[in-house]
This record gives structure tokens, C-alpha cells and sequence, in this order.
């Protein structure tokens, strides 16, 4: 009797097993903190959902895919997205420049986006600028929580207008509330495309980029637990086999 026993609740043990091994295993969601910014990450609103696309987005994706991991994507301000990843209630944003006070916060996957220069665009009417030492004392226009070259923060004298996008500050130049704006050269194109024409002009001055990233909360799970260094694999692995530089050429505009 006791080795029937024994017998069955081997078997029954062995079922279980069996059924938990052929189980479909559940990927793992991570939260990506994105803001509409054209070329880099393009949402576009439909009636009852959002499509998600775009140099960062089609990256994040393709590294996604191929380990299995699942995105949500949440909409917010571009210094929200800061915020959330600070607090640990979103893993992943897409594109930003790395800072001292953000790497407090933030882990920089070793895998560096394709650099982004800045346009400065003035008045149609306004005087021409040539160099960091023609804003002084004008009012320019900058992305809340964004950040700029070093050159640009040293610079004397320019007064700051922060604003939560792009689309706003485009229209604060165009109605000359502000003398100059501060933008990436890819979606500057983009922007004056989808809401264009504007009374402005693309000024001779253009400031140097600094290399964007894929950053993750180091507050999230999938930092702590240690499985980001599969995601950091695989990027890296897709900067050397060329898709970073064939997923930005889809999108790769000439600056007007």
C-alpha cells in the first residue's frame, strides 16, 4: 500500500511539472516614458488608440522583439518622463542626453544613438545669428527639462523661455514672443512640415549634438533584478550590426 501511494503521488508530481514546463511563459511589460517628438518618437492619435513610431521607438521595438520583452507606452511632457523614471514609475525613456544629476536616477545603456545637432531659428526679420554671443540678452526658447550643449549653458546673458514642446515654442517665434528657439535639426524639419509655413528662419549658428541614449529608472525591477544587461546586449549588438543607422536612415531628412 505504502509503495502504491509513493507511486501515485510521484506520477501526480511529475504531471504537474509536466504542466507547468509546456505553460506559455509571460513576457515581461516594461513602461516607456515617450513625449511626441517627430522624427525621434512619433505618436499619432487616432479615435480610440495611439500608434507609436519613430527612430527611438522603431529601436526600442526591434531590441524588444528580439528578447521577448512587451512595451507600453505612456504619454507624458518630456521633463514628466524625467520625473517618472526618477520615481521609479516608468523603466525606460528614449533619447535623452546624458547629465551628472540625471545618472543619479538613470542608467545609460552603452549604446549611443546617432548624435543630433541643434538649429537655432530666429524672426524672419531678426538679426542674424552666428555665434553663442549673438543671444545674449534675447529671449530663446528651450524644451522644459531638456539639455543643451555645454557651449549654450556657459553662454551670458540669454534669457530662457521654457515651454513643454516644441509645436508651442514654434508658434511663441512665429508670433515673435521670443527672439530665437533651440531645436534638434531633424525635428525642427518635421515640425515646420506638419505645421508649417511659419514667418521664420533657420539661423547660421548650429550647436554641436551630444549623443542620446536609452535610458533606464534604476529604480525599476528590471534594473535591480540585473536582467537589463540582456536588453544592453542587444543593443549594442544592433549599433555594430548597422540597424541603428538603418533605422534612422528611414526617417533621415535634409535640415532646411
Amino acid at each position: 500500500m505504502q509503495r502504491l501511494v509513493f507511486a501515485m503521488m510521484f506520477c501526480a508530481f511529475g504531471l504537474i511539472s509536466l504542466l507547468v514546463a509546456v505553460q506559455p511563459s509571460v513576457a515581461r511589460t516594461l513602461i516607456v516614458a515617450v513625449n511626441n517628438a517627430p522624427p525621434y518618437r512619433v505618436i499619432s492619435v487616432y479615435t480610440n488608440s495611439a500608434s507609436y513610431s519613430g527612430i527611438y521607438i522603431d529601436v526600442i521595438r526591434d531590441a524588444a522583439k528580439r528578447i521577448g520583452l512587451d512595451l507600453s507606452f505612456e504619454v507624458v511632457p518630456f521633463k514628466r518622463a524625467l520625473y517618472l523614471l526618477e520615481r521609479g514609475e516608468a523603466d525606460l525613456m528614449l533619447g535623452p542626453n546624458r547629465t551628472d544629476e540625471r545618472q543619479k536616477y538613470m542608467y545609460y545603456f552603452g549604446a549611443a544613438l546617432p548624435d543630433e545637432p541643434k538649429a537655432v531659428y530666429i524672426n524672419e526679420i531678426g538679426a542674424e545669428i552666428r555665434d553663442i554671443k549673438d543671444l545674449d540678452e534675447r529671449s530663446v526658447g528651450v524644451l522644459r527639462g531638456a539639455n543643451y550643449n555645454r557651449q549654450f549653458d556657459e553662454a551670458k546673458g540669454i534669457r530662457l523661455v521654457e515651454a513643454a514642446d516644441y509645436s508651442t515654442l514654434f508658434r511663441m517665434l512665429d508670433m515673435q514672443h521670443i527672439n530665437a528657439l533651440i531645436v534638434p535639426e531633424l525635428q525642427a524639419v518635421e515640425q515646420i512640415k506638419r505645421e508649417g509655413p511659419y514667418h521664420i528662419r533657420k539661423a547660421e549658428l548650429v550647436l554641436q549634438g551630444q549623443p542620446s541614449f536609452i535610458a533606464i529608472s534604476r529604480r525599476s525591477d528590471y534594473f535591480t533584478d540585473g536582467s537589463f544587461t540582456e536588453l544592453e546586449r542587444v543593443l549594442v549588438e544592433m549599433r555594430q550590426d548597422g540597424t541603428f543607422g538603418r533605422i534612422y536612415s528611414r526617417y533621415a531628412t535634409p535640415a532646411q
